[in-house]
This record gives structure tokens, C-alpha cells and sequence, in this order.
């Protein structure tokens, strides 16, 4: 009884804490499932404010990864995406131009208006039809309430950077 108790508080006080996410230009890992896919942003930095991180951007287009749960047995969703591979997931893509502003662990349009792109949905691609290329500014959510989103962005010497990985509480 007492080793069941001590997993059960182990097990409580694990997920209070944030997931582990490593980004590389091949696929995005995560200490636990991937259930609700994530979006990858392509965003041109406006300005950075005085934590290093975009403070004024613009969404230029938008790559969203969905888990395929098809008909029959669920499948197991995966703990880690691989961007050129196909898996039990599927992508679409569209262009966007929308103008955020980010401030602390929140963003909104520059006029206040919640965005989506019209388009979302109508072509599924088997793979990620992103490239991450050097100097360029990606902005990634998983769909996570304890991950409010990830800026990544691949310098000019390829060291690849991933900024602001935590979020809320799940409680």
C-alpha cells in the first residue's frame, strides 16, 4: 500500500511539471503523446522585446499535423512527429498574414480579431511540407495547456534554438 501511494504522488507530481520537447529539423519529440497534434507557424519577426523573444510578428503561413485517429482501434498516438516520414498523422498547409503581438505567455492580433486561415483542411499532405531554414523564425504549439508555444529558430551557424517552452498549469 505504501509503494502504490508512493507511485500515485510520483505519478501526480510529474504531471504537474512541464514536458520535456526537443525540436531538430527532422522531428519534434515530447516525454508524453502527442493526442493533439501541434501547428507550425512561419512567422517574420517585426521586433524583439527585452527577453529575446518576438514580440511583434507576422504569421506568414501555417502547417498543422493531426493525429489520424481513423475507424476501428484508436491508435496509440505517437510521442514523437518526424517531419519527412510518413505516420499515423496527417498535415495540411496554408498561407496566412496575420499580424500577432506577443506579450509574456500571451498573443493577439494587432487589431484584436481572432484569426484562422480559410483554407485549413482541404488538402492532406502525408508529409511536413515545411522546411526549417536558417534565419527564419518558426512558432510552434502542441496543443498543450502546460505549453503555451515554442519559438525555434535555426542561426546562421545551424544551431538550432527553442525559446519559451513552458505554460500554464494543468490544474
Amino acid at each position: 500500500m505504501v509503494v502504490g501511494s508512493g507511485f500515485l504522488l510520483y505519478q501526480f507530481l510529474t504531471s504537474l511539471q512541464s514536458p520535456k520537447i526537443e525540436i531538430t529539423e527532422n522531428y519534434i519529440s515530447k516525454n508524453r503523446d502527442f493526442i493533439n497534434g501541434i501547428n507550425i507557424e512561419r512567422i517574420t519577426v517585426g521586433s524583439i522585446g527585452g527577453n529575446g523573444l518576438p514580440a511583434k510578428y507576422t504569421m506568414n503561413c501555417l502547417t498543422r499535423c493531426t493525429i489520424d485517429h481513423s475507424k476501428g482501434r484508436p491508435p496509440e498516438p505517437p510521442d514523437r512527429i518526424v517531419f519527412h516520414k510518413k505516420g499515423k498523422y496527417w498535415w495540411i498547409e496554408d498561407k496566412a498574414d496575420f499580424q500577432y503581438v506577443h506579450i509574456s505567455l500571451r498573443r493577439t492580433t494587432v487589431d484584436g480579431k481572432k484569426r484562422l486561415p480559410l483554407s485549413a483542411g482541404l488538402e492532406r499532405l502525408r508529409t511536413c511540407p515545411i522546411e526549417f531554414e536558417r534565419e527564419q523564425w518558426f512558432f510552434i504549439t502542441l496543443g498543450d495547456p502546460q505549453v503555451t508555444g515554442i519559438f525555434f529558430t535555426i542561426d546562421k551557424n545551424g544551431n538550432m534554438n527553442q525559446l519559451m517552452g513552458s505554460g500554464v498549469s494543468p490544474i
